[in-house]
């Protein structure tokens, strides 16, 4: 079985002579159906475009509700000394298993932080540990 590929044919009108056909009449419509249907597919995506809401950002309100979502993210960042986990503590610059541990064990001895500056009791932290880590921690 061989697969053999059509020659192209002569055009019989006397406008084309000479001229080779590439395409039959129903390939040609083919073609034009195809072509139509993305060109309505163009359209219609178009018009979606045209007719989409653009996306607004509403006016936060005063600026005080600004500030107060402001702080509110900051303290989301920061790590809650009084929950904190010593898994979650070596994750603080300086801090690493051993001194994650000491912190925990000293709030299972002496309760909850009352301040970040209560770390200086923690054995194995000292001012500039306590100053690297400061800006990462917080109680509540």
């Amino acid at each position: 079985m061989s697969s053999r590929i059509p020659e192209p044919r002569a055009s019989n009108s006397p406008q084309d002579a000479g001229a080779v056909r590439l395409l039959t009449p129903g390939e040609q419509r083919v073609l034009t159906v195809l072509g139509l249907l993305f060109l309505t597919g163009l359209v219609v995506m178009l018009w979606q475009y045209a007719r989409a809401t653009p996306l607004t950002v509403e006016h936060a309100g005063q600026p005080a509700d600004a500030a107060h979502w402001d702080q509110a993210l900051e303290q989301a960042r920061r790590l809650n000394l009084n929950t904190a986990s010593a898994v979650e503590l070596e994750r603080l610059p300086e801090i690493g298993p051993s001194l994650a541990r000491r912190i925990v064990e000293y709030r299972q001895a002496h309760g909850r932080f009352q301040s970040t500056a209560e770390l200086n009791n923690v054995p194995g932290i000292g001012p500039k540990t306590l100053q690297q880590v400061e800006p990462y921690v917080h109680v509540n």
